[in-house]
């Protein structure tokens, strides 16, 4: 009995001191360097009024919305550093700042948002562009990678349209007349993800060796969807032959996915 008590080992018990938590570190030092750039910014746009010969109107409190703007840079200045690629979170970050900037702008010139309204269309444009450039992800994350890039043309069709109409309210006269010409040119931003679905899907099946997978097939029932929609509206077709035409082709993707399966 005393042999086997004398066996028993007490476990060691190491303190190991915690960790120093450098990123909260550095998240903090990098904070602090807003304060003073808003503060210069702030000052500069107060100075421009007070000694401009001109009359110059600047809201200087919409200085404070760069903020989350600058917060956006730096975020995507970190993680591009951490990865040494244009990411997902790079792009995400970058999508920001075209989002809030776009808004910050507005409000510190004090823009008429009856004209302007449209760039809040374009900016989201740029941030779907962004993300759909997707390359980066292609090797870790290829699913994603693919829908992701799908935003490419979406983002695209969007830019297209807010072009569109900054170019009526505004008005400029070049994009205002070439709309004079094509009436229903909103058709033409409808179409553009409509044929870039069916272009990813193509691209996806030869990288998959001409086999088609459910990527392909999902690209395929967004094009359809996205086409008929833009050529109906640009041939100005009976809109009540939309949808059915749009659930039969649906309904051939769906059932020759089924068939090549087999």
């Amino acid at each position: 009995m005393d042999n086997q008590a004398e066996d028993k080992v007490t476990p060691e018990v190491i303190d190991v001191p915690p960790m120093p938590v450098v990123e909260k570190e550095k998240h903090s030092q990098k904070s602090r360097w807003f304060w003073p750039f808003i503060l210069i910014f702030v000052g500069i746009i107060l100075l421009i009024q007070n000694i401009s010969p001109l009359p110059v109107h600047l809201n200087w409190w919409a200085a404070f919305i760069y903020i989350p703007v600058l917060g956006s840079i730096a975020g995507g200045i970190s993680a591009f550093q951490k990865s040494g690629k244009f990411d997902a979170t790079v792009r995400n970050s970058l999508g920001g700042v075209f989002m809030i900037g776009t808004v910050a702008t507005l409000l510190l010139l004090g823009a008429d948002w009856g004209d302007w309204w449209p760039l809040m269309v374009i900016a989201p444009g740029f941030s779907m562009l962004l993300n759909g450039l997707s390359f980066a992800d292609a090797v870790e994350h290829p699913s994603a990678a693919r829908w992701s890039g799908l935003g490419l043309w979406f983002g695209l069709g969007t830019i297209l349209l807010g072009v569109g109409f900054l170019g009526k309210t505004l008005p400029i006269p070049v994009i205002a007349d070439l709309l004079k010409s094509y009436p229903r040119w909103w058709a033409i931003p409808i179409l553009v993800p409509g044929v870039g679905a069916f272009i990813s899907a193509l691209v996806v099946c030869i990288q998959n060796q001409l086999r088609p997978n459910w990527t392909v097939w999902g690209f395929s029932i967004i094009g359809i969807c996205f086409t008929a929609t833009g050529l109906f509206a640009l041939l100005l077709l009976n809109w009540n032959l939309l949808g059915p035409i749009i659930l039969i082709a649906s309904g051939v993707v769906v059932l020759a996915s089924i068939l090549i399966k087999k």
